[in-house]
């Protein structure tokens, strides 16, 4: 368990407290790419506490603002798009994709240019990768580049990303999928039979779980044991603070899941399904398991939002299927939410199967009070590259200590 102080430092992102100050030094993702036009609509985002709006100019340019116009601080998702300039309709001032004030139409003209160059709307770096759009609220003199995942590299149809907002904190949501063994329980009605990969999660519901810490985060090697010498052995990849690499059989594509904190109670889960080979295809499992998700990709928990028991079927509960809820990732989703807005971790009794939690919230824990000491950022984004990072599941007969680079 946690003690109530160090699960609220690790809980409560605002501006000013120490986690939030440190997740501030890292890009992260905000809304599907998709959804900003050039000379469109912008488009409102919240993240981390700061309410944002996104456009694009006619151009093509980018451009993230805070969403209160600095004048009598209405709403810029209301604003005009004029094809350059954002356009509040209070009265009329307009703003580039910089934040600039380039109109004033409520001064006299003889000062209007003057008063317009004293007033500027905060903007936040702004960038396209991955078919998302990714911000950057640090504020730093020198930006780091935005991660070079390789799912932030690949051409457009080789990459999908999905998201779920999630009325809980982000820290349950991290958890999950930290967690490797929970898999083999709640995921159990997705997991085929034990002659393929995914099957053998199944065989053994409590693995040998080895740590590692790396120069990213940490890795999670899960060791469940086949019989005749074999071990079924997953790697699970953490990147600090946001993502989790996790294994899913043997196909070519993959997928990433970014947390990334709305507030300290609602979340954005992102799930980027990718293929580093070729276009994504619809024949795979995991194009089975996404499929309905990408019905609503800009928020795939509203299926489940409220119903009662997050909609789950109570009447193949048990039976035919193990939880009743209709989705491998909704599952996770509901359980998240059902363990309250902010779970209180001083109530919690881990085993021997949540050692890789106990270490990730200590990874954190000790990033964010470095950074809050020194200004010392792990990991340091300006200097490592991600652009390597799977997650792997073999069959092997080697030590369950293996630990590739």
């Amino acid at each position: 368990m946690l003690s109530a102080a160090d699960n609220d430092f690790l809980t409560r992102v605002s501006p000013g407290t120490p986690m939030g100050d440190y997740m501030r030094q890292f890009w992260v993702p905000v809304m599907r790419a998709a959804l900003i036009r050039p000379g469109g609509d912008p488009v409102l985002t919240r993240v981390l506490c700061s309410n944002l709006v996104v456009f694009r100019s006619r151009d093509g340019q980018l451009g993230c603002l805070d969403e209160a116009c600095p004048h009598r601080r209405a709403s810029l998702a209301l604003a005009h798009n004029g094809g350059d300039v954002l356009t509040c309709l209070y009265h009329g001032w307009s703003f580039d994709p910089t934040g600039a004030c380039v109109d004033v139409p409520t001064e006299p003209a003889e000062h209007r240019e003057a008063f317009a160059a004293r007033v500027k709307v905060t903007s936040y770096p702004v960038a396209e990768a991955g078919g998302m759009i990714w911000v950057y609220l640090g504020g730093a003199a020198r930006v780091p580049p935005v991660p070079d995942f390789e799912f932030n590299v690949l051409p457009a149809d080789h990459v999908r990303p999905m998201v779920a907002i999630t009325s809980c904190n982000w820290l349950q949501c991290l958890e999950g999928l930290i967690d490797t063994v929970h898999v083999g329980q709640l995921h159990r009605a997705w997991l085929p039979d034990t002659t393929s990969q995914l099957g053998e999660v199944a065989a053994e519901s409590a693995p040998s779980i080895s740590l590692h810490d790396t120069a990213y985060g940490l890795r999670s090697v899960a060791d469940r044991p086949l019989g005749n010498g074999i071990h079924y052995v997953r790697f699970t990849e953490y990147v600090a603070p946001f993502w989790s690499f996790i294994a899913h059989g043997e196909k070519e594509d993959r997928v990433t899941m970014g947390i990334i904190p709305i507030d300290d109670s609602h979340t954005m889960q992102w799930f980027v399904w990718y293929d580093h080979n070729e276009p994504l295809k619809g024949t795979t499992e995991l194009a089975k398991q996404f499929a309905p998700l990408l019905e609503t990709p800009d928020d795939f928990a509203a299926s489940l939002r409220g119903k009662p028991r997050w909609g789950q079927d109570r009447s193949i509960l048990g039976g035919d299927h193990f939880t009743g809820i209709s989705n491998i990732v909704l599952e996770d989703v509901a359980i998240q939410e059902s363990q309250g807005t902010i779970m209180d971790r001083t109530q919690e009794r881990l085993g021997s199967s949540d050692q890789g939690i106990t270490r990730a919230r200590h990874t954190l824990i000790r990033a964010a009070r470095a950074h809050q000491a020194t200004g010392e950022i792990f990991p340091d984004p300006h200097r490592l590259s991600l652009s390597h990072i799977r997650a792997l599941a073999v069959d092997t007969s080697d030590s369950p200590e293996m630990n590739p680079a």
